[in-house]
């Protein structure tokens, strides 16, 4: 988390999403497969790239935006532009990037069969319960 601090991130505005190959077909449990994987690329017009995994958040490169962006939930076309505005761990300790209007990006590794990335609202996708679980990804406290 080093090269990665709010002051890069939050109040950016979200310029382009890409992925990465997907990995060839595995099998992840015995009887349950074959998967397919990829990673999420985040590119803000600043041009920093986040790759928004289930677990962290890291910078990464252009040059691994090899796919365009596909989400499930929200089109990509009404994510480009939007504003940072937090990034937080969900009630299952998943990383997702948080943009204006309760919207929300998040790897969403089922762990068996793929990981699309989700765009969605925050208050349709997730009850008050979970929400009252969701931490500031820095500082990893209850937010307010």
């Amino acid at each position: 988390m080093a090269n990665l601090s709010k002051r890069r991130i939050l109040n950016s505005r979200l310029a382009q999403i890409g992925h990465s190959r997907t990995s060839k077909p595995e099998f992840v449990l015995e009887g349950i497969g074959p998967a397919e994987f990829r990673s999420h690329y985040l590119q803000l017009e600043s041009g920093l790239v986040l790759d928004l995994f289930t677990a962290e958040l890291s910078v990464a490169s252009s040059d691994q935006m090899v796919c365009p962006g596909e989400t499930d939930g929200i089109p990509v076309d009404d994510l480009i532009g939007r504003m940072v505005t937090g990034v937080w761990n969900d009630d299952t300790c998943s990383c997702i990037v948080i943009l204006d209007n309760d919207i929300y990006l998040k790897d969403s590794n089922d762990g068996v069969y793929s990981n699309p990335l989700r765009a969605g609202w925050i208050f349709e996708d997730y009850t008050e319960d979970q929400r009252q679980e969701f931490t500031d990804y820095w500082t990893e406290e209850l937010l307010q």
